[in-house]
């Protein structure tokens, strides 16, 4: 478990199955720049059951306040062979949990142990172009703009750009200032 000051985050249980796929495909719940993917409950099932959502090109971990209440979810994956580092993917699930900050120290606390335990260059995350509220979770904790991909995404019923941003290992605060941050 990783603990920040208003969460932690930690890998997913088996006993969290059914309310995590509940959250993640409530339509109205996510929000109007979040791409409607809803996977299918026996793959998401056997995403867990393989690999327990935890592996070398992709992990997920939730995000729960101190009381372990599900908020949100965080993830990393290899979206190209070829490219060093890997994009994230973050939401917080309920609308009343967003605009309180957890989004914000979680990103952080991940791309600091990210960094910590993988040896990689960068991260990166997309937000669809206008979504300014992830946008300002990703450059709050260090993340730069790097581009537009143009017409990138299919998103209710339309294209729509992408905007990248990345953020460097020498530009990321030390797992250990979270660390530091507890025993005060």
């Amino acid at each position: 478990m990783l603990q920040g000051k208003k969460i932690n985050l930690r890998t997913v249980w088996e006993s969290d199955l059914e309310l995590i796929y509940k959250l993640m495909t409530d339509v109205a719940e996510v929000g109007e720049h979040w791409l409607l993917e809803i996977p299918a409950e026996p793959a998401f099932r056997r995403g867990f059951n393989e690999r327990g959502f935890w592996h070398d090109d992709f992990g997920r971990m939730l995000i729960t306040d101190k009381q372990d209440n599900i908020l949100g979810e965080i993830i990393y994956f290899r979206n190209a062979d070829y490219r060093a580092g890997y994009e994230l993917g973050y939401q917080i699930y309920k609308r009343r949990d967003r605009g309180k900050g957890y989004m914000s120290e979680a990103l952080a606390l991940f791309s600091s142990f990210l960094f910590a335990v993988k040896p990689i260059p960068r991260l990166q995350v997309t937000v669809i172009a206008g979504n300014h509220s992830s946008r300002r979770v990703a450059e709050k904790c260090g993340y730069r703009y790097e581009g537009t991909l143009r017409h990138a995404a299919f998103h209710l019923g339309k294209f729509v750009d992408l905007e990248l941003l990345a953020l460097l290992r020498e530009n990321c605060l030390p797992l250990e200032q979270f660390d530091n941050e507890n025993e005060t």
